[in-house]
C-alpha cells in the first residue's frame, strides 16, 4: 500500500507542477486593426495619423500598439465587464482619446485611463 502512495504523490506533484504552464496557454490574445485619420490620445500617447494594430491580454492590465510590427507603445488599462458580448471590434473615444476598446465576441472591453 504504501508504493501506491507514493506513486500517488508523485503523480500529483508533477501535475501541481505543470498547473502554471496550463494557466499560461490558456489566456486569451485579442488583437485589431486601428486606423486614426487625426491625431489621438490613446493614455499618455500620442498616435500620429496611420495605421495601428491594437493588442491585448486578457492576463494583462495593458493595451499594446503595433505600427508596421514594432511596438510603439503600452498604455496601462483594466478590464471590464459589458452587459452582453461585442458585436464587432471597435474603439471607443470622446474628442479624440481613446476611451475603451471592445473585441468581438468578447463580454470583457480595456478601459484605457
Amino acid at each position: 500500500m504504501r508504493i501506491h502512495a507514493n506513486r500517488f504523490l508523485g503523480g500529483l506533484a508533477v501535475l501541481a507542477m505543470a498547473l502554471p504552464l496550463w494557466a499560461g496557454l490558456s489566456s486569451h490574445n485579442d488583437s485589431m486593426p486601428f486606423d486614426v485619420t487625426q491625431t489621438a490620445m490613446v493614455g499618455q500617447t500620442q498616435l500620429a495619423p496611420g495605421h495601428y494594430t491594437l493588442q491585448a491580454n486578457e492576463a494583462a492590465n495593458e493595451l499594446n500598439i503595433r505600427q508596421d510590427g514594432k511596438m510603439v507603445a503600452s498604455v496601462p488599462c483594466h478590464w471590464i465587464q459589458l452587459p452582453q458580448k461585442a458585436h464587432d471590434s471597435e474603439v471607443l473615444s470622446n474628442n479624440n482619446r481613446v476611451t475603451q476598446v471592445d473585441f468581438r465576441g468578447r463580454t470583457e472591453a480595456l478601459k484605457v485611463g
